[in-house]
C-alpha cells in the first residue's frame, strides 16, 4: 500500500509539472499579410525581409527607415507602426492563462549591428483585434542597450535592458501578436526571425526552438518544421 501510494504522489506530481508551464515558438515568417505593414512605409519606417543564414528559419525581419517615428504620433500611441500581426501557432492551454495567475514573458530573437535595438509588442486574443496593452510605452519594449553594436543572434526578454517592463495579458485559446518598429536606421536596424512566450520562467535556446516542432510553411502547405531545414544543410 505503500509503494502504491509515492507510486500514485510521483504520477500526481509529474502530471501537475506538465500541466504548470507552456511554451510557444512563433515564426515571424508566418505574419497575416491582410492585416499587417508589411512593405508599406508608415511613419519612415518599413517592414522587409531577407535571407540570413543565422536565422532560425533562413530568413530575418526589420524595418528599416529615419527612426522619425516620434514626430507623428508621439510616445505613448495607439499603434507603433508600421506593424505585423502573428498568430499563436498554438491554443493557450486552459489553466494556462494570465487569468490563472500564470504569469508570461515574451522574448525576441533579435540581432543588433548598431545602437538601434527594439521593437514594440502587443497582444490579442479577439479578432477584431483588442490589443493589450491598448497604450504603448516603453513598458512592452524589446530592449538591452547592454546588447548595442554586438551584431549577433541573441534572446531578449522584456525586462532585461528595460526598466519597468510589462508582462502580456494572455488568454485561453486563441492568441494574436502584433509587432511594431520602434528604433530603426535605413542600414544598421535591428532584426527578428523568432518569438517566444512561455510561462515557466526558462530561457529560450536555439536548439529549443529548433526541436519544437513549429512549422515554418503557410498552413496551405506542407508543413517543415525549423529543425528539418537545418538538417538538410
Amino acid at each position: 500500500m505503500k509503494y502504491r501510494l509515492i507510486s500514485l504522489l510521483i504520477f500526481i506530481s509529474t502530471g501537475l509539472c506538465g500541466y504548470a508551464s507552456q511554451v510557444i515558438f512563433i515564426d515571424v515568417a508566418h505574419y497575416i499579410p491582410a492585416d499587417s505593414q508589411f512593405g508599406v512605409e508608415v511613419k519612415g519606417n518599413k517592414w522587409i525581409s531577407f535571407a540570413d543564414p543565422e536565422a532560425i528559419g533562413g530568413r530575418a525581419f526589420g524595418g528599416p527607415g529615419d527612426n522619425l517615428y516620434g514626430d507623428d504620433g508621439g510616445d505613448p500611441f495607439l499603434a507603433a507602426e508600421p506593424y505585423l500581426v502573428i498568430a499563436f501557432p498554438v491554443d493557450v492551454k486552459a489553466g494556462e492563462s494570465t487569468a490563472d495567475g500564470k504569469v508570461w514573458v515574451p522574448w525576441a530573437r533579435m540581432r543588433v549591428p548598431d545602437v538601434h535595438n527594439s521593437f514594440y509588442w502587443q497582444v490579442s486574443s479577439e479578432r477584431p483585434y483588442k490589443w493589450k496593452p491598448d497604450i504603448i510605452t516603453n513598458a512592452i519594449r524589446w530592449n538591452d542597450d547592454a546588447i548595442n553594436n554586438s551584431d549577433k543572434w541573441y534572446w531578449q526578454d522584456n525586462t532585461t535592458g528595460n526598466d519597468g517592463g510589462g508582462f502580456p495579458d494572455i488568454a485561453a485559446g486563441k492568441n494574436y501578436l502584433r509587432v511594431g518598429v520602434r528604433e530603426s536606421d535605413p542600414k544598421l536596424f535591428p532584426h527578428l526571425d523568432v518569438i517566444c512566450f512561455r510561462n515557466d520562467g526558462v530561457t529560450p535556446t536555439f536548439n529549443e526552438a529548433l526541436t519544437s516542432g513549429t512549422a515554418v510553411e503557410p498552413a496551405n502547405k506542407l508543413a517543415v518544421t525549423w529543425g528539418q531545414i537545418r538538417s538538410t544543410y
